[in-house]
C-alpha cells in the first residue's frame, strides 16, 4: 500500500478525494491535514465517511510535515499550494495538485489571470497538465502533476478532437454550473437562498479557466469566449459551445472522428444521437462518476456545430481527474477507485 497525505482535506474536493480514496486497494490515507479543524475527527466535517476513516483526525499542517508518505494530494487555495509541492518533492513524494497554482505553462498567461505571487518557472515546467486523455503519456510515471479546471476539462474534453483536427476556428462557449462550483464557504453569490432557483450569469465572456482551453487547444483568445451561468443544481456541468468549423464537414464525418480519439477512453463517452432528447448530454447522467458525456450536432451548412458535454465537476472536473492522474503516476491501473456508476434520476 503506498502511504497518502492529503492537503487541505475539509474542502468539497478534499471530501470527494477521501470517498474515492476508501475504495482504492492501492493508497492508504495516513494524513489529513487542516489548520483550523486539526485534532477533530474527520467525520465531523464528512459525516458520510465515519465508516471509512473512523479513527483519523486532522492533522495540523506542521504535524504533516513530519509524515512518511508516498502520495501528496493538494487540495489547497490557490496561492498556497505550490510551496507545499516543493517541500513534498524535496521528500521524495509524488504529488498531485488540484490547485491552479501549476496549471498554466506560460508565466505572462498566469499573471494575466491568476495574478501575481505565483509558482516558480522552474516547478511549474516540471508539472503536467492533469488531464489523462490530453496528457496520458506523459503523466506515466510522472512526479508532478497538475490540476485541471472544472468548466476548463468540459470544454477541453468536447473540443479537444475538433483541435487536434484543425477544425476550430471560432468557439463561444457557455458553462451551466452548480453550486458546489463554488466551494465549501458560502459568498454572497453562493449563499442558498439567493442563489436557489435563480439563473444567473457569472461571467459574460472570460472566466479564467478559459485560459486552460487556450492553452491545451492551442487556441487564439479572439475566437473563444466562455460564459458561465449559475444553474440549480449542487453539482454538475453542461457545458454548450457554438462552433463555427474551418471548414464545411459532414456529420458522418464527425462521428468517425470522435470515436477515433475517444473509442478506447475509459471514461469518455459519446452521446446517442438518437433519440433526441439524449443527444445533448444532461449533467444528471454522469453524477458521481468520473465520466464525461459529449454529444453534437451539425447545422445544414456544414459549418456551424454545437458540441455540449457534461461532467460532475467535483469528479471528473477536479478530484477524479486527480486521482487518474495518481494512478498513471504511480503505476497502477488508470481507473482504480473510479469505476463509479452514476446515480440516475438524480
Amino acid at each position: 500500500m503506498a502511504r497518502v497525505v492529503i492537503w487541505g482535506g475539509t474542502g468539497l474536493t478534499g471530501g470527494e478525494l477521501l470517498r474515492l480514496l476508501a475504495g482504492h486497494d492501492g493508497l492508504e490515507v495516513v494524513a489529513v491535514t487542516s489548520r483550523r479543524r486539526a485534532g477533530q475527527a474527520l467525520w465531523t466535517v464528512h459525516p458520510h465517511l465515519r465508516p471509512d476513516y473512523p479513527g483519523i483526525s486532522f492533522m495540523s499542517p506542521d504535524e504533516a510535515r513530519s509524515v512518511e508518505a508516498d502520495l501528496a494530494f493538494l487540495a489547497l487555495p490557490h496561492g498556497t499550494a505550490y510551496p507545499v509541492a516543493a517541500f513534498c518533492l524535496d521528500r521524495g513524494q509524488k504529488v498531485v495538485d488540484l490547485s491552479a497554482d501549476l496549471r498554466l505553462g506560460d508565466e505572462k498567461l498566469r499573471h494575466h489571470w491568476y495574478g501575481d505571487g505565483g509558482a516558480p518557472q522552474d516547478l511549474v515546467d516540471r508539472a503536467v497538465y492533469g488531464l489523462p486523455e490530453l496528457h496520458r503519456d506523459e503523466l506515466i510515471g510522472a512526479d508532478l502533476a497538475s490540476g485541471v479546471g472544472c468548466n476548463a476539462t468540459a470544454l477541453n474534453l468536447a473540443l479537444f478532437p475538433l483541435a487536434q483536427a484543425g477544425l476550430l476556428d471560432e468557439v463561444r462557449a457557455e458553462c451551466r454550473v452548480g453550486s458546489s462550483e463554488g466551494g465549501a464557504t458560502p459568498g454572497e453569490g453562493s449563499h442558498h437562498p439567493f442563489r436557489s432557483r435563480a439563473l444567473r450569469v457569472i461571467e459574460p465572456f472570460r472566466h479564467r479557466h478559459m485560459a486552460e482551453a487556450l492553452q491545451e487547444l492551442r487556441l487564439d483568445p479572439e475566437r473563444l469566449t466562455m460564459t458561465t451561468t449559475a444553474v440549480e443544481l449542487v453539482r454538475g456541468i453542461q457545458m454548450i459551445a457554438h462552433v463555427r468549423l474551418a471548414q464545411k464537414a459532414r456529420e458522418a464525418d464527425l462521428w468517425k472522428l470522435y470515436r477515433r480519439v475517444y473509442g478506447e477512453e475509459p471514461f469518455v463517452h459519446l452521446a446517442p444521437a438518437r433519440p433526441a432528447h439524449l443527444r445533448f448530454p444532461d449533467p444528471r447522467l454522469v453524477m458521481g462518476s468520473n465520466r464525461a458525456l459529449v454529444g453534437f450536432g451539425l447545422h445544414d451548412d456544414g459549418c456551424r456545430l454545437l458540441v455540449v458535454s457534461a461532467i460532475d465537476n467535483l469528479l471528473k472536473g477536479a478530484a477524479g481527474s486527480a486521482l487518474q492522474s495518481a494512478n498513471l503516476m504511480m503505476g497502477f491501473e488508470e481507473g482504480q477507485g473510479l469505476h463509479l456508476r452514476p446515480c440516475y434520476p438524480a
